[in-house]
């Protein structure tokens, strides 16, 4: 009974529950506890899985000699649990090193290529010793954040169309992914969804991690320079095509600009929620696993509550 339970409760959060919570438009008013709040549901649906595939497949063990199609079924479960533990520890280990590596490539490179007169002259623009200036006639901007040696990328192009104020917005922006690592964010988040097999792995967790980390740096940056520059900024490199390993600063475009529009307000009570929310998803499968546990210890003890 447990097992099907968190067997269910598996489903709804990676099919129904991921589409349905990602339709809710207001977690953008509080990206910090939205991201949270998927994390939680990612894990959660993970603690599921991996609870129902063993309670599951106790039943191997519950009589001396199963007949086999119990054996069929309970083994045909044990090994869908375990290979989505491999594949998570596999896709944690992978995940990371992989986009190491491609950021370090990709930063000699940047190092060899930079345009060191144009950075240093830039107009209004205190530049940082990671920011670097590459000739290409594309309006281009994203980050390669890192412990040490983290890199800020602008192009030509996109010094020719932002004005100055809009390139500090830019800039700001990065400057907050790198700050905050929000790639160690996405990337933890990619592990989780490459752990699940592709029947069954949902985009939606992925996708809206993605735009929120946006939103993050949306607000550092509208912090310094305000809202309009930024704005413009994104409109005017809606386009702009990024490395997939880089962050860039033209996803979700659409999203961030109406967001941008509108008056920033603290929104406690609605991220007290949201973290409520979260703390919820994650006791959820581990208040099911522990159910027997604590009925067993109600009917020892000789209470009876007339609820179960």
């Amino acid at each position: 009974m447990i097992g099907v339970a968190l067997g269910i409760l598996a489903v709804i959060l990676v099919g129904p529950g991921s589409i349905w919570v990602g339709r809710w438009r207001f977690l953008h008013r509080a990206p910090r506890p939205a991201v949270a709040l998927w994390q939680a549901g990612s894990v959660a649906a993970l603690l599921s899985v991996v609870g129902a595939g063993f309670a599951l497949s106790l039943g191997l063990f519950r009589t001396p000699e199963p007949p086999l199609a119990e054996i069929i079924v309970y083994g045909t479960v044990l090994l869908f649990t375990v290979i989505v533990v491999l594949r998570l520890i596999w896709s944690l280990l992978i995940v990371g090193r992989t986009s190491r590596l491609r950021r370090t490539r990709h930063r000699h490179a940047l190092d060899l290529l930079d345009q060191i007169e144009r950075r240093t002259a830039l107009p209004g623009v205190v530049a940082s010793p990671g920011l670097r200036v590459m000739s290409a006639a594309e309006p281009v901007a994203y980050c390669l954040p890192a412990v040490r040696q983290s890199r800020v990328v602008l192009s030509e192009g996109a010094l020719q169309t932002l004005a100055a104020d809009e390139v500090a917005a830019v800039l700001a922006h990065e400057e907050a992914h790198v700050r905050a690592r929000h790639d160690l964010v996405l990337d933890t988040f990619a592990a989780l969804h490459r752990a699940f097999p592709i029947a069954v792995r949902s985009e939606v967790p992925l996708n809206e991690a993605r735009l929120l980390v946006e939103l993050l740096a949306d607000d550092a940056a509208r912090r310094r320079t305000g809202p309009i520059p930024l704005a413009r900024a994104l409109v005017a490199m809606a386009a702009a095509p990024v490395p997939g390993f880089a962050m860039g600063v033209s996803y979700g475009t659409a999203v961030r600009v109406a967001r941008l529009a509108e008056r920033p307000r603290p929104h406690r009570l609605l991220s007290a929620g949201i973290y409520a929310l979260a703390l919820g998803l994650i006791a959820l499968p581990l208040v099911i696993l522990g159910a027997p546990t604590v009925f067993a210890w109600l009917h020892v003890t000789g209470l009876n509550l007339g609820w179960y």
